[in-house]
C-alpha cells in the first residue's frame, strides 16, 4: 500500500505540471488559429484579385509585379493556414498522448514555440505582399493619374502607419523587446518524466492482464 500512496504523489506532482504547461499549449495553438483564420481572409482577397482579368495594353513590368505580389501574398496564406491546422490538430494530440509521457508534452511545447517565428514572418511578408498588389492594382486598371497616385499615397501612408505600429508592439510586448526564455517547465521535477505508465508496464509483462 506504500507503494500506491509514493505513486500517486508522484503522480499528483506530474499532473500539476502539466497543469502549468497547459497554459502554455492554450497560448500557442491560440496564436496559431488567430494566424490562420486571419490568413483566410486574407486569402480570400488575394484569389480575388488574381483571378481578376488583367486589362489588354498593361505594361509588362506593372502585370509582373501584381502577379507576383498577389501570387506571393496567396501563396503564404494558404501555407500558414496548412502549418496552423497540422499544429493546432497534431499538437494538442501528442501532448495529450505521447508515447513518452511528460517528454512528449515539453517536446510538443517547445516544437510549438519554435514553428511560431517562422509562421509569423510569413504572416508579415504575406501583409507587405498584399499591400504591394493593392498599389499595383490602382495602376492595372485604366484612370486618372490623380485618383491613382493618391490612392498610392494612402496605402502607403497606412503600410508606414502599420509598420511604425508594428515596429512599437514589438518593442512593448513582441520578440524584440522580450527574450520569452522562461517556460512552464519545472527544472526539478526532470526525473519525473521518465515516469512511464504503469498500467501499460504491467499489461505488457508476461502474465500481465
Amino acid at each position: 500500500m506504500l507503494s500506491v500512496h509514493k505513486n500517486s504523489v508522484l503522480s499528483s506532482v506530474t499532473l500539476e505540471q502539466a497543469a502549468v504547461r497547459q497554459k502554455e499549449l492554450d497560448f500557442y495553438t491560440n496564436n496559431y488559429w488567430i494566424w490562420g483564420g486571419t490568413t483566410v481572409i486574407m486569402a480570400g482577397f488575394a484569389l480575388a484579385e488574381l483571378t481578376r482579368e488583367i486589362p489588354q495594353g498593361t505594361h509588362p513590368a506593372l502585370e509582373c509585379a501584381y502577379l507576383g505580389f498577389t501570387s506571393i501574398c496567396l501563396s503564404l496564406d494558404l501555407c500558414i493556414v496548412t502549418w496552423t491546422v497540422l499544429v493546432c490538430t497534431w499538437g494538442p494530440g501528442n501532448a495529450l498522448r505521447g508515447p513518452d509521457g511528460m517528454k512528449s508534452f515539453h517536446e510538443t511545447i517547445a516544437l510549438l514555440k519554435e514553428e511560431q517565428m517562422p509562421i509569423y514572418y510569413a504572416f508579415v511578408v504575406s501583409i507587405v505582399a498584399y499591400f504591394g498588389s493593392s498599389c499595383c492594382l490602382l495602376w492595372v486598371y485604366p484612370s486618372d493619374f490623380v485618383p491613382n497616385a493618391a490612392g498610392t499615397c494612402v496605402l502607403i501612408l497606412s503600410f508606414t502607419v502599420l509598420v511604425y505600429m508594428q515596429c512599437v508592439l514589438e518593442q512593448e510586448v513582441g520578440v524584440l523587446g522580450n527574450s520569452h526564455d522562461d517556460d512552464g517547465r519545472i527544472k526539478t521535477f526532470t526525473a519525473l518524466d521518465d515516469v512511464a505508465d504503469l498500467d501499460m508496464c504491467l499489461s505488457d509483462q508476461p502474465g500481465g492482464t
